[in-house]
Formats: C-alpha cells, structure tokens, sequence
C-alpha cells in the first residue's frame, strides 16, 4: 500500500454560503454533505445514481486520498469550506463553466450531468435560506459561481418538457414513508431506473401486486428537452402487462387522455426498444 501524502493540499476553490446568521458549524452535516457530494458528481460528469451508494469505503482508499475532492477546513466568521481537488486546473474550469452557463441559460443545452448536481445544491440554499457562492482562491480571487433557492426553478422551464404520456417498464419497488413512489426500469434510457412519484395510496396497492413484472404507467412525464431522456414520471394509473398487443393497451391509455404518444413517430419500434428487442 502507498504511503499517504504527507503534506497539506492548497486550496483550489472554496464553498462559501451566504445568508443571514449562516455559521459553518450551525450548517447541517447532512448539508454540507448532500453540497460536496452534489460538487464531486458535478466534477465527474455523472448523473443521478439509480440506486443509493451502499459500497464499503475501503481504509486504504481513504488513506490513498483517493476521492478526486478533499474539504480542507472551515473558519469561523462564515460558512467557507476550502476544497483541495485532484486536478486543480479542470475543477476550477468545470466551476466556471457552470458560473457562464446559468448567466445565460437560454443558450445551454442543459442535460442529466449538469442540472442534478443544481439541483441539490439548489434544494441545499432554499433549506438553509442562503446562496451557494463558489469561489478562486486567492486575495484576488473571484466568484466561479452562484447557485440560489430559485436557480434549478428557473433552469427547470428551459431544460424540460412536460405533457401527458404513457411508459411501459419493468417494475422493481413500490413504497415509500414521506411520499408514494416506484422504480420503473426503462432499458431505452440512459439512466435506466426512473423513480416515479405515485398519486395515490391506492395506486400504490395496486402497483404493488405487480413488482418484478412489466406494467404500463400513465401520468405527467418530465422530459429533458435536449435529449428527451426521462426526469420523472407522476403515475395517476397503471396498467399490467397482458397476453395480447401492448399497442391495444396503449390505445386504452391514449383514449384516457394520454397524447404525448402522438409525437413519436414509430411506436411499434419504441416499445420494441423499451422491451429490450
């Protein structure tokens, strides 16, 4: 095993959240760590995990340093957290790059890798009543980047479409204990388990007896505009799968009020691709 580093990082931007009485110390750790994690992904172009990170962290990795971000340290007077990356010059970039991209929103064709860390760390703001100020280190250093309560809102009526529609996947969960919801697994999209928010406890019931079975859902689908990749479905009724065509039971579901079917151009071949074929 390497020998860990030694020596103290510089910093090479720092997390500065601005607001009224905001201390670091009176800042939630549940918080500050939903922020950094939302950084790091912004930092590795992912997108929202499928399911919650339940890895091991191994000793040896954490004595490796081998997270691409490290937190250094806080100081009294103001919520500033001085953040050390692996890649000084990309990390300072990325940040920039996000700072000239909600400066002018309407020419950014906004995608999953950027607008989930936003919208974390937007959620962190309005729950802690502050803005989110990434900064360069240095005396003369600058503002990299701001996010507000009211950043992902915004971004939210430019990246997204929304309309009433249909999805058949592979129902995995049914549940929820703040809210009802399932988890749909759609193989045409990128990322393939889609949490869905779910209207009624009722419906809940019922989606219930068909865990690990294909089931139509029906309800307000949020599409990205640039990709149409799937955000997130409201289920107001479902359908399971049956013997016989899957297009008569889309034909049920359109009749119901479902229309965003009309937009796609060949629907035998979508739900060919939805199943796998």
């Amino acid at each position: 095993m390497e020998k860990p580093k030694t020596n103290k990082p510089k910093p090479d931007f720092a997390v500065r959240m601005v607001g009224q009485g905001i201390k670091p110390w009176a800042v939630p750790m549940r918080a500050l760590t939903r922020t950094l994690n939302a950084v790091q992904r912004l930092m590795e172009h992912t997108e929202e995990k499928e399911e919650p990170d339940t890895q091991e962290v191994k000793p040896e990795d954490v004595l490796q340093q081998s997270a691409s971000l490290h937190l250094l340290e806080i100081v009294s007077g103001s919520a500033v957290y001085r953040v050390a990356a692996n890649e000084p010059a990309q990390a300072v970039k990325t940040l920039s790059e996000m700072g000239l991209s909600l400066s002018n929103p309407e020419g950014v064709e906004w995608g999953a890798e950027l607008l989930g860390p936003i919208e974390d760390l937007s959620s962190v703001a309005r729950s802690l009543g502050c803005s989110i100020e990434f900064w360069s280190p240095g005396k003369d250093g600058g503002v990299l980047a701001t996010i507000t309560p009211d950043s992902y809102d915004a971004l939210s009526k430019l990246a997204f479409v929304r309309g009433e529609g249909s999805v058949y996947g592979y129902l995995e969960r049914v549940g929820g204990v703040t809210e009802w919801h399932c988890a749909l697994r759609v193989p045409s999209q990128p990322v393939k388990q889609i949490v869905c928010s779910v209207a009624t406890e009722e419906l809940v019931r019922g989606l219930g007896k068909h865990v690990y079975e294909n089931v139509l859902v029906s309800g307000t689908v949020t599409w990205f505009r640039r990709t149409w990749q799937i955000k997130r479905i409201n289920v107001r009724a479902f359908e399971p799968s049956k013997t016989g065509s899957i297009m008569k039971a889309l034909e049920r579901i359109h009749e119901a009020g479902g229309k965003a079917w009309d937009d796609i151009k060949d629907p035998e071949g979508f739900l060919a691709e939805t199943r796998g074929e």
